[in-house]
């Protein structure tokens, strides 16, 4: 065996020259291949993360948009806001209630006018002549109209104020015991209101209605 044979070939191979055999080792490929395997479990554990809270949000607010809203609310939208008369619920009829019509001007056969009027609308007429509680000499009520009644008054006295034009006063509350109601003419009276205008005041408000659900709920 010469001294540049390679150790381990046994003579198999003699170096003539200037070439020899090369020994070359073999790579191991799986480390290589484990951190390819851990390369895609982070990248998939991180898209399933991004997915899943991208979701949660999304049904979030979802669901805080497909609750239904009233109409007119501040989140509801194209609804049309309900109006509110402010009529009580329950409102006698005008055949049960009577009215005083008294004259608070100095325009001779207001308070009659008037009084028929009512009664063609089917209020029962008290008594109609001049404000009683006018002195000699005053100068004539400037409003257009003052309604005066006891406490039972006070629900039928919204029954009557209906068919007043404009927005009256609140009645002013007296000592009467019955449910008669005053309604006493002033400078600023213009007209009744129309039967039409009347009905539509005293009509219950129609309920809240809800809003359509977004596309998707």
């Amino acid at each position: 065996m010469s001294m540049l044979t390679p150790r381990g070939m046994r003579g198999q191979y003699k170096i003539t020259g200037k070439l020899y055999p090369r020994m070359t080792r073999r790579r191991r490929k799986w480390p290589i291949v484990v951190a390819c395997l851990v390369a895609l479990a982070v990248l998939s554990t991180g898209a399933w993360a991004v997915y899943h809270f991208t979701a949660d949000d999304k049904n979030t607010t979802a669901s805080k948009n497909c609750k239904p809203q009233p109409s007119g609310s501040p989140g509801a939208p194209n609804t049309q806001p309900v109006s509110q008369t402010g009529a009580p619920a329950n409102l006698p009829a005008p055949a049960t209630i009577t009215v005083n019509v008294y004259n608070g001007t100095d325009r001779a056969g207001l308070a009659k006018a008037v009084a028929d009027e009512l009664k063609k609308r089917g209020f029962v007429i008290g008594k109609v002549a001049n404000d009683p509680l006018r002195q000699a000499n005053a100068p004539v009520m400037e409003a257009a109209v003052q309604f005066r009644a006891g406490v039972p008054g006070k629900t039928p006295s919204t029954v009557v104020a209906a068919h007043v034009a404009g927005t009256p006063a609140p009645p002013v509350e007296d000592t009467r015991t019955d449910a008669t109601v005053d309604l006493v003419l002033g400078a600023g009276f213009q007209a009744l209101a129309t039967p039409e205008a009347a009905a539509a005041a005293l009509a219950p408000p129609p309920p809240p209605s809800q809003a359509p659900l977004p596309a998707g709920c």
